[in-house]
């Protein structure tokens, strides 16, 4: 690994060089700009049309060959014998992934660095939600069970612009839905399974019923997970336990033309949060949507696609469980709403292009606050009875509406080589209905931020060439406008640091100009690969202490001053993933994947918080016929460039297996067996929040040892 290591230091000391000339700066800059100049004069130019396979709930179309460089996908058989407990967990054995962590439930991937709304989280191909809770309790992804998902896509990268302003990449969750193929007009499965770390016990069902042209499954399933041992045997504050079903109706008017309506909830409570100053009471949601999908309409229209769906998130966190509760008693209940749709065409003229072009709207709106009950003044000591109510503006009733407008087109030239062309518009407009008169007075009454028009664009070659060899480069400029969060938090500690935040309305959006190679070689029992990239962004969006604001809560407490949210000129995320996967025996495959990212925030000359350490995955396989093992391993370098402003701790190194298997019996009873953490080592995640507001001072140790059995029935 030390070679490795050392050649990985010099890589990222070669593009700070770069980074820091402002000549080639510029240069990257009017680059990025032609390449949105020449998508608008292409796209008046180019004809339309390509040979690919359009799905309902799936973003991606099918290329030519085997293999889709600008994407990868998560299966869901993968997905299903790693048996993840949480949305957020099924990243984690990813190349280029990390996971953020704040507790057993609710935790995030961070793909290259990127993360929250940089990265764009979809539901099934264009539904979005969002957080209610301002410390991220309840992100997008946590409203779906990993049991319900078919397949997670991604495309690493700003290299698509048909699903949002994709500031560092895209995550689409595609969902189980009926499968007309199988005769049967009733069919499903009901499983169950038990780990021993925690006594945390799981169960799902999902059925389906296919009679004519309707079709109609439920996917429902129950998890009660206690607090679990680190390696050391010290026991963590963990448990959660969730209850969701979603259920879909589809009406199949033909081969080419589909509708279907989804209703999906998910009830999570008691959910604790080490590395939060509060815990979750419950965190609830709710999405509705209708899809509208018809294929090989005409010989021009290949394709359409209508979308219309509404999410609503109602949370409650408290701090009842801390410390702090017998001198202040809080409380708050938050609602998170987003509501909107999208409609893409897919137009063909000929046999070599494919061109898509739509628009979508999305609405958040974000309100509530916190309830305190004041029984003792903890700077002096002074008590009250009766206790002193306040309330404190949280969201401060904030929304934000998107109107995108995009274009994106396919061209096969040649019978090698394929480019790909796109531009995106967004309208973006935001509204503060009940300001606090803090925060209002802290501007001089000027809250409301400027409308805004943001641009991005895509530009793409992928070569299929002779002896298994594949090339793709890439070239993009993506525009992200702040979240609610950056511009209107008032006053609340949401960062990985113990200061409190303030929104700043001024901010501007953030500008990613980013470019990647990828290389691939598939030969008979061995595929490789290997991605670089460098991620150059304009007015970073990051926080700094402003010492003209104090921080209003526990005013005698450290930190004595605020964070604002603001922008930096300059920053630099840059790295790379590499690997293989290799058929080396009957039914037995080896893989290898390393994955590096380095983060600069080149205004502050210091690293950027929250970058995941070199990581190594190694894994080896057996799978014939009815049965399937796995040992998976994965070593993490330390992770020592850390931001001083963040408060940011140095994490060790740490090498980290588990083992899985299934066996199937009679075709339709399949057992599950696992080994997770199989050496029982006690380590952390660079990603984890340490604890915060609680007895104990330590940093968030992941689980230890688990001894993990399930069986799946399919009927």
């Amino acid at each position: 690994m030390q070679p490795m290591i050392r050649s990985i230091i010099c890589y990222p000391k070669a593009i700070l060089f770069i980074s820091k000339n402002s000549k080639i700066m510029k240069t990257i800059n009017l680059f990025s700009k032609i390449i949105l100049t020449a998508a608008l004069l292409a796209m008046v130019t180019i004809g339309f049309a390509q040979q690919d396979t359009l799905v309902l709930d799936e973003i991606l179309i099918t290329a030519k060959s085997p293999f889709n460089l600008t994407k990868s996908n998560i299966q869901g058989q993968t997905i299903q014998i790693e048996n993840p407990h949480d949305g957020g967990a099924m990243f984690i054995n990813q190349a280029g992934f990390g996971v953020e962590k704040r507790g057993n439930y609710g935790m995030e991937p961070v793909l290259r660095g990127f993360k929250y709304s940089q990265l764009t989280v979809l539901i099934d191909g264009g539904i979005h939600s969002t957080n209610a809770c301002p410390n991220r309790m309840d992100p997008t992804i946590s409203q779906v069970a990993p049991e319900e998902i078919d397949k997670i896509e991604v495309i690493k990268g700003p290299f698509s612009v048909r699903y949002g302003a994709a500031l560092g990449g895209i995550i689409n969750i595609v969902n189980r839905k009926p499968d007309r193929s199988v005769d049967k007009k009733v069919m499903g499965a009901v499983e169950a399974g038990y780990q021993s770390n925690g006594g945390n016990f799981y169960s799902n069902l999902f059925v389906q019923s296919v009679m004519n042209k309707f079709d109609l499954s439920i996917n429902a399933g129950y998890k009660d997970y206690g607090n679990y041992k680190s390696g050391s045997g010290q026991e963590i504050a963990s448990s959660f336990s969730r209850f969701g079903y979603a259920l879909k109706l589809g009406y199949q008017f033909s081969d080419k033309q589909r509708l279907q309506l989804s209703w999906r909830q998910s009830m999570a409570k008691d959910i604790l949060y080490a590395g939060l100053p509060m815990d979750a009471d419950k965190d609830n949601s709710s999405i509705l949507s209708l899809d509208y999908a018809a294929n090989n309409i005409s010989p021009l229209l290949k394709s359409f696609k209508l979308k219309a769906y509404g999410s609503y998130v109602d949370h409650e966190m408290s701090n009842k469980l801390r410390p702090a509760y017998k001198a202040v008693q809080a409380v708050s209940p938050v609602t998170a709403q987003v509501f909107g749709g999208r409609t893409e065409f897919g137009l063909q003229t000929s046999a070599s292009n494919l061109l898509f072009a739509g628009l979508d709207f999305k609405h958040i709106g974000k309100d509530g606050g916190r309830d305190r009950l004041v029984f003792k003044n903890t700077c002096t000591g002074m008590e009250f009875d009766p206790p002193k109510y306040f309330f404190d503006k949280t969201w401060q009733d904030s929304n934000h509406d998107d109107f995108g407008i995009f274009l994106e087109n396919k061209r096969d030239i040649g019978t090698n080589l394929v480019w790909t062309l796109g531009v995106r518009s967004d309208f973006v407009s935001y509204s503060i209905n009940d300001p606090d008169a803090g925060f209002s007075e802290q501007y001089n009454g000027n809250i409301k931020p400027d409308n805004r028009f943001d641009l991005s664009g895509t530009t793409s070659l992928t070569w299929f060439l002779p002896k298994g060899y594949n090339v793709f480069v890439a070239a993009a400029r993506a525009t992200r406008s702040p979240e609610l969060t950056e511009l209107f938090i008032n006053h609340l500690s949401v960062g990985m640091d113990a200061y409190e935040y303030l929104g700043n309305p001024n901010l501007k959006s953030e500008v990613n100009n980013q470019f990647d190679l990828r290389a691939e070689r598939k030969l008979d029992k061995l595929n490789l690969f290997a991605d670089v990239y460098v991620a150059y962004v304009n007015d970073y969006i990051t926080a700094a202490v402003d010492t003209t604001i104090p921080r209003i809560y526990n005013a005698c407490m450290e930190p004595k001053f605020t964070k604002v949210f603001t922008n930096v000129d300059e920053a630099l995320l840059t790295g790379f993933e590499a690997g293989f996967d290799w058929q080396f025996a009957e039914g037995w495959q080896y893989k290898l994947a390393v994955s590096y990212v380095y983060g600069q925030n080149l205004d502050w000359d210091e690293p950027l918080p929250e970058i995941t350490p070199l990581t190594l995955q190694t894994a080896v396989g057996y799978k014939r016929n009815n049965f399937h093992a796995e040992i998976h391993g994965r070593i993490v370098n330390a992770q020592d460039r850390v931001s001083t402003r963040f408060n940011e701790t140095v994490s060790p190194g740490f090498g980290v297996f588990d083992f899985y298997a299934d066996y199937t019996v009679l075709g339709s009873l399949q057992m599950m067996a696992g080994v997770r953490n199989i050496f029982n080592k006690n380590y952390v995640e660079h990603l984890s929040r340490a604890y915060k507001g609680m007895d104990i001072n330590s940093l968030y140790f992941e689980p230890g040892r688990s001894f993990n059995i399930g069986l799946k029935y399919k009927f």
